[in-house]
C-alpha cells in the first residue's frame, strides 16, 4: 500500500519525490482522511490481486494470432493521381441572386456564436512567486533537505557470472585471468549469453552488500575473484567508472530559491483562494473582493465556446484548465465557483452578459459568401473531374495514359495499410482500396482536392516468427486478460448483488461532467 501511494505522480513535490504535505492537502481537497483513503486503496489492491489470479499464465491460440496478423500486416500498391480543387481554374462570378441562396442555404456558416461577457480573477503560484522573498536561511535548509537530488551517486557499469558451484567459479576466474575473453567465458564455460551476464549502470545500492564493497572499490576494467553471496558464487568485471559528486550551494542557490518561492506560493493560494471564497460569502461581488485582497481584475468583452473574440481572433492568456466550459456554463449574472487552474492556481468568474447566435447581414458578409461559393464551386470541378478519372479506370484506361489529358501527376503509393497511414494516402482512402479488385479505382477527399487510387498489388502478410506478430500476441493476451478480469468482475457482482444508484452518481460527477462538456 505504501509503495503504491508512494508511486502516483499526483503525490510528488518539486523534486520529483513524494510529498506527505502535498498528499495531504489532495486528500482534505477531496473530502478524505489518510485512513479511508489507506482502507480504500488496500480493497482495490487485492481487488487486483484477487482479478488477475484468473488471468496469470493466459496463452493466446496460435491460430488466432496468425488469422490476426495476416489481416493486419496485408499492404497493398497504388497508383494514385490528385485532382486539387485550384484545377478547376475558372469560376464564373456569381450573380446576386446565386449569393443570396448560398447564402440562405448555408446560415450556420454566417451565423455569429455566442459569445460571453466575463469578469475573472486568477489567483496563480507562478505570480505570487515573483513577489515571494526567500531568506538566505530557508534556502540553505531547502538545500539541505534536497541534498540527495544535487547529489549525483557514483555509478559503475559491470558484467556478472553468477554461479552456484565454488570449483566452477574457480575454473571460470582461471580462464579469465588467463586472457579469456569475459563474455566469450561467460558463454562458454558458464552458459549464461551476454544478456543474462550484462547488469548495465548500477549504484552500490544495486548490489548486494558483500558484492558492492569490492566492486566500487575496483579500478575500470578490473575481473574480481569470486564472491560469495546468499545467491551463489559472484564474478564481477568492472567494466566502466562514473564518479559521483554533489553540486555546492553557490551552484544551484538561485534555483532552489525560485523552487522554493514556488513552493511557498503553493502553499499561499490555497488560503488566498479561502479567503477570497470568504470575502465573497460576506456578500463582496469578485471586482470588491479582488480589491480588498490586492488581485487583478480582468475582462473579456466577447468570447466564444473555442475560444475566439467577436473578431475571430483566438483569445490568448487565460487561466489554464476548462476556463471557457466554466465560462459557458455559468448562468448570466452569476458567479463560478473557485476553480483549480492547473495545479498551480485557480480562478473565479462572473458572466457579465451573453449575446446569443445571431445570423449576420448578408451585406456585412457579401465577400465571405462570395469567397465561399467559389470555394464549392472549385470543389464540385475537382469532385467531377475525380469522379472521371474513376470512371475512365473502369472502362479500362490507365492513369498514366490519360494524366496529360486531365493534367495530374502518376504517384505509385507501396505498402498501403489498413490503418495508420500517413501522406498521400489516408485511413479512409485505405478502407476503399482494401475493398478493390485489381484494376479499380477509387476516390476519397484529402486536404484540398480529391485523390485517385488505382489497386495494382495485393501484399500477403509474411509467414513465420516477426516482431510485429510478436507484438500483436502480447495485445492480444492482454485483451483476453482484461475480458477474464471483466467477467470475473461481473459475476462477483451478480453473486453479491450490487447495486449502482445512478442518480446519486449523477449528483455527484453532474457538476464535473457539465464543465467537460
Amino acid at each position: 500500500v505504501r509503495d503504491a501511494i508512494v508511486d502516483q505522480p499526483m503525490f510528488r513535490g518539486l523534486t520529483g519525490n513524494f510529498d506527505r504535505e502535498r498528499f495531504q492537502q489532495i486528500l482534505q481537497s477531496n473530502g478524505l482522511s489518510e485512513e479511508a483513503y489507506v482502507a480504500s486503496l488496500r480493497e482495490d489492491l487485492m481487488t487486483q490481486q484477487l482479478v488477475k489470479t484468473v488471468s496469470t499464465g493466459l496463452i493466446v491460440p496460435s491460430r488466432w494470432v496468425d488469422r490476426v496478423h495476416l489481416y493486419q500486416e496485408e499492404t497493398r500498391d497504388v497508383e494514385t493521381v490528385f485532382v486539387s480543387d485550384s484545377a478547376t481554374a475558372y469560376v464564373s462570378e456569381p450573380s446576386d441572386t446565386e449569393l443570396r441562396k448560398y447564402f440562405d442555404d448555408n446560415k450556420q456558416t454566417f451565423t455569429a456564436p455566442e459569445y460571453r461577457a466575463v469578469t475573472f480573477v486568477r489567483i496563480d503560484a507562478a505570480d505570487l512567486a515573483k513577489e515571494t522573498e526567500v531568506s538566505d536561511e530557508d534556502a540553505q535548509a531547502s538545500y539541505d533537505e534536497r541534498l540527495d537530488e544535487f547529489t549525483v551517486r557514483e555509478r559503475r557499469t559491470v558484467r556478472q557470472i553468477l554461479l552456484s558451484d565454488e570449483g566452477k567459479a574457480r575454473d571460470v576466474i582461471s580462464q579469465i585471468q588467463g586472457g579469456g575473453d569475459f563474455l566469450h567465458v561467460a558463454k562458454e564455460i558458464a552458459k549464461q549469453d551476454k544478456a543474462m551476464v550484462e547488469l548495465g549502470e548500477v549504484t552500490r545500492e544495486d548490489l548486494l552488500p558483500n558484492v558492492a564493497d569490492p566492486v566500487f572499490a575496483s579500478v575500470k576494467g578490473a575481473v574480481l575473484a569470486p564472491i560469495k553471496s546468499s545467491l551463489g558464487w559472484h564474478i564481477m568485471q568492472v567494466v566502466d567508472v562514473f564518479p559521483g559528486g554533489t553540486k555546492r550551494f553557490k551552484d544551484v542557490s538561485d534555483q532552489v530559491r525560485k523552487d522554493l518561492a514556488f513552493q511557498k506560493a503553493v502553499d499561499a493560494i490555497f488560503d488566498l483562494s479561502n479567503r477570497f471564497e470568504d470575502e465573497l460569502g460576506g456578500g463582496a461581488s469578485i471586482p470588491e473582493a479582488a480589491g480588498r485582497l490586492g488581485l487583478k481584475v480582468e475582462k473579456l468583452g466577447a468570447v466564444d465556446q473555442v475560444g475566439n473574440d467577436a473578431m475571430g481572433t483566438a483569445v490568448t492568456g487565460l487561466p489554464a484548465g476548462h476556463f471557457i466550459a466554466t465560462a459557458f456554463a455559468t448562468a448570466e449574472g452569476e458567479d463560478s465557483a473557485m476553480t483549480e487552474a492547473g495545479e498551480a492556481g485557480f480562478y473565479i468568474l462572473h458572466v457579465d452578459g451573453i449575446t446569443p447566435p445571431a445570423l449576420r447581414p448578408f451585406g456585412n458578409v457579401k465577400a465571405d459568401v462570395a469567397a465561399a461559393w467559389r470555394a464549392a464551386k472549385q470543389r464540385e470541378g475537382a469532385q467531377a473531374l475525380a469522379a472521371v478519372i474513376v470512371g475512365a479506370v473502369a472502362d479500362g484506361r490507365n492513369l498514366a495514359d490519360g494524366a496529360s489529358e486531365w493534367r495530374v501527376e502518376v504517384k505509385s503509393v507501396d505498402g498501403v495499410r489498413r490503418r495508420e497511414n500517413r501522406g498521400d494516402v489516408n485511413d479512409s482512402l485505405a478502407d476503399k482500396v482494401f475493398k478493390l479488385k485489381l484494376g479499380q479505382a477509387a476516390m476519397e477527399r484529402i486536404g484540398d482536392g480529391f485523390r485517385v487510387a488505382v489497386l495494382k498489388k495485393v501484399n500477403m502478410a509474411p509467414s513465420g516468427p516477426s516482431e510485429s506478430r510478436k507484438e500483436l500476441a502480447e495485445q492480444l493476451t492482454q485483451s483476453l486478460q482484461q475480458d477474464l478480469g471483466s467477467q470475473l468482475v461481473d459475476a462477483l457482482r451478480e453473486g453479491v448483488g450490487v447495486n449502482i444508484n445512478r442518480s446519486a452518481v449523477d449528483a455527484l460527477f453532474g457538476e464535473r461532467q457539465n464543465l467537460n462538456d
